[in-house]
């Protein structure tokens, strides 16, 4: 089903090129689960202890929940805790961010600039969530062509926090999970 399997690297993440054959309502399926079910890390809670920037908390909070983290979440409860304590002149980037748990995928997004005697100092929560939630939980770009009549070429574009073959085949359960659920209703309907 699945053939002519390609993966290159980016400077933003990896890049998967595969060629499936099968109807393109499952095509399409794969795609949109891909990227709005595929649970990822985004920062959610940001708790500002100080903040003397010229810059807002709430953007600040907003440009730390864009930041990819690195990881396969194994449960939904999972946390991953980060803190960040700095003093200017300097530009605070992402790899700033400290945590016993987890990492982020790009160390040098920048967050603020702070001058001479600004401080920042916070403690930030990633959890598990998806992208039909919020769009920070997308794990990828996804697009698809079709090249005959039941035959796709497939580019999944990973952002940095997770392998592109972790996100298909991560996909591809959930889509076999929805399936197993419909048959189980329907077969309740039939009794």
């Amino acid at each position: 089903m699945i053939s002519d399997i390609q993966k290159e690297k980016t400077r933003i993440g990896d890049i998967l090129r595969f060629k499936l054959k099968g109807p393109l309502s499952f095509s399409n399926a794969l795609r949109r689960i891909m990227i709005s079910e595929v649970p990822t890390y985004a920062i959610e809670y940001v708790y500002i202890y100080e903040n003397t920037s010229s810059m807002y908390d709430e953007l600040i909070a907003h440009r730390l929940g864009l930041i990819p983290i690195k990881g396969m979440p194994l449960s939904k409860e999972e946390v991953i805790t980060f803190v960040l304590n700095k003093e200017g002149p300097c530009t605070v980037y992402s790899g700033d961010l400290r945590s016993e748990t987890g990492e982020v995928a790009f160390k040098n997004i920048p967050i603020v600039k702070l001058k001479e005697g600004q401080k920042l100092k916070l403690e930030c929560e990633a959890v598990v969530g998806i992208g039909k939630v919020h769009a920070k939980w997308q794990p990828c770009n996804c697009t698809y062509k079709q090249i005959d009549e039941n035959e796709v070429e497939f580019l999944v574009e990973s952002h940095g926090n997770m392998e592109p073959e972790e996100i298909l085949v991560s996909s591809i359960e959930i889509l076999k999970g929805k399936g197993e659920k419909l048959l189980k209703e329907l077969e309740t309907l039939e009794e």
